[in-house]
């Protein structure tokens, strides 16, 4: 292995001695467990820097400055499918804000909370609930370890809105060496900083995320007052033809205010890749082999429990007057080509307690592992987080012996992601769902496929590709496959929102005054090009 060049080794020695030695690893050995990637890339990384304090991140920006050194900031690192803890580019030093783990307030009047980067969705929600606070989470569908903002810097989708809508009086330490605080915060007597966001002047809030401009080390969360009910729609249809008219029902009701909250729409794939390993998991403590037989008979019921092409989930949030009112709503307007089921705790729990009673029949038996499989769907809905979720993973790519395994990138699952913004028009979503079948097909695999309506104009797609990491030729497939995807939404207009460390290419273009400015801006908050060299910027 080459040796590192001098400024490099100056730099690792002036980290240790600034941070301490715990906080500094340089080992090959331990630098593989950072660059292990569930998206099947790799990268040169020259350490791990593990600061616990906003001096700590002061004192590596500073040093990374004198030593020309770059840096790469990760919160939790759980970026699977669109790069994991991997820079953008080969040379730099991962920054892992996991230890800036504090949450500083949780305010249940204004309903926010102020935390460190490496507060995680778990760590906040076990608070709320330690605290018994009048308070709910817009939670991700992913690990309940994901960092809030981490995620947020992404601008991640949540189960009732855009966490990027979310965050606010953030702390930043610039490229430059300087330490702002966006909106009111720089302002030491402001009672007013986590109440509105913009504070006075312009608004710099929007420059950081998905920007390489500076290290976030604190910012406001919001959160959501627990409302007094709470329901669960979820809607089935059984041919793909009837899509058009579900989105355009989705809309419908959005529009009318019937629901607030992003809808989630799923495809077949996505929706077995889901509950198919919950179910699989029950059959086999029910004393089911292990072994595709059974996993066969998890699809099997599946598919008699109605879940066809196509189905979607919504959470309602109100009054109880409110959720009748949703409820009949929401019944008239898929009359006739959609079946819906309404769950709400007090349902869930007797339904469970019955078919307990009766789990002797066969009949009642499925049916209560159906309900157990669709739980923590339900769940975040009502702004529960799970690690439910991450057997999909494992269950898509085949990876069944990691089933248990709390984090993709150690294990054989690979997993890609694209992300477009598609208008919320039925026949379009139609269209758009087609072609990326297609395009999958033609390169031998299936696409998990969810369409969330976020606003009445616009959803997020999230489209998910899993393939076996151990397979060389499925792999390069693989990523063959997203990078053809990507294109083809570039080309009909429908741009990503979000990309992964190897499609910066897709979107960042020299010859588009947007982005020589987004450079030029870099040049005045990162002279030295040191944060994230390559991250959704010219350089």
């Amino acid at each position: 292995m080459k040796s590192p060049p001098p400024s490099v080794t100056s730099a690792i020695e002036a980290w240790r001695q600034e941070i301490g030695e715990n906080a500094v690893a340089a080992d090959p050995e331990f630098l593989t467990t950072y660059t292990e990637s569930a998206c099947a890339s790799q990268r040169q990384v020259i350490a791990v820097l593990m600061p616990g304090s906003l001096e700590d991140v002061q004192k590596i920006v500073a040093t990374a400055n004198t030593h020309k050194v770059p840096i790469y900031p990760v919160s939790g690192g759980k970026q699977w499918g669109m790069g994991s803890r991997l820079p953008v580019t080969d040379g730099a030093a991962i920054v892992d804000l996991k230890r800036m783990n504090r949450i500083v307030e949780v305010n249940a009047q204004y309903h926010y909370a102020v935390v460190e980067p490496g507060v995680t969705q778990r760590q906040l929600l076990d608070h709320i609930k330690a605290n018994n606070l009048p308070l709910m989470l817009n939670v991700t569908g992913s690990s309940s370890d994901t960092s809030l903002i981490g995620n947020a810097m992404d601008r991640g989708v949540g189960y009732f809105d855009s966490r990027a809508h979310g965050i606010s009086n953030m702390q930043v330490v610039l490229g430059n060496g300087e330490t702002i605080q966006t909106g009111f915060g720089h302002y030491a007597n402001a009672k007013t900083k986590n109440l509105y966001p913009h504070g006075i002047g312009p608004s710099l809030d929007g420059l950081f995320p998905q920007a390489n401009f500076g290290i976030v080390t604190s910012a406001c969360i919001d959160l959501m007052p627990k409302p007094d009910e709470h329901m669960a729609a979820i809607i089935k249809i059984d041919s793909e033809e009837k899509l058009p008219q579900l989105i355009d029902a989705l809309v419908l009701l959005r529009s009318r205010g019937v629901f607030l909250t992003v809808a989630h729409v799923g495809n077949r794939e996505r929706s077995y890749t889901t509950l198919a390993p919950l179910l699989y998991e029950q059959l086999i403590g029910a004393g089911e082999s292990e072994g595709e037989a059974t996993r066969t008979k998890a699809i099997k019921m599946l598919e008699d429990g109605g879940f066809g092409p196509w189905s979607a989930a919504i959470g309602v949030l109100g009054t109880k007057a409110q959720l009748k009112l949703a409820k009949k709503e929401i019944r008239t307007a898929v009359s006739g080509f959609a079946k819906t089921l309404f769950l709400n705790d007090a349902l869930v729990a007797r339904a469970k307690a019955v078919a307990e009673k009766l789990a002797f029949i066969p009949a009642v038996r499925k049916q209560l592992m159906l309900l157990s499989a669709v739980e923590p769907v339900y769940g975040f809905t009502r702004g529960e987080a799970t690690d439910e979720s991450l057997k999909s993973v494992y269950w898509a790519a085949g990876d069944f012996q990691n089933m248990g395994e709390p984090d993709p990138d150690h294990s054989n699952s690979g997993v890609l992601f694209c992300l477009p913004i598609i208008p919320a028009f039925g026949e379009t979503v139609l269209a758009v769902a087609r072609d990326t079948r297609d395009t999958f097909a033609r390169h031998g695999f299936e696409a998990a496929i969810t369409v969330n309506l976020m606003t009445t104009k616009a959803m997020e797609g999230v489209v998910g590709l899993a393939f076996d990491r151990r397979n060389e030729e499925q792999t390069r497939a693989a990523h063959a496959c997203i990078q053809e995807m990507e294109a083809r939404y570039m080309e009909q207009g429908y741009p990503p929102y979000r990309v992964g460390i190897n499609s910066m290419h897709h979107v960042v273009c020299e010859d588009d005054p947007f982005w020589r400015t987004v450079r030029d801006l870099k040049q005045t908050l990162d002279p030295n090009n040191i944060i994230a060299p390559g991250r959704y910027n010219l350089i």
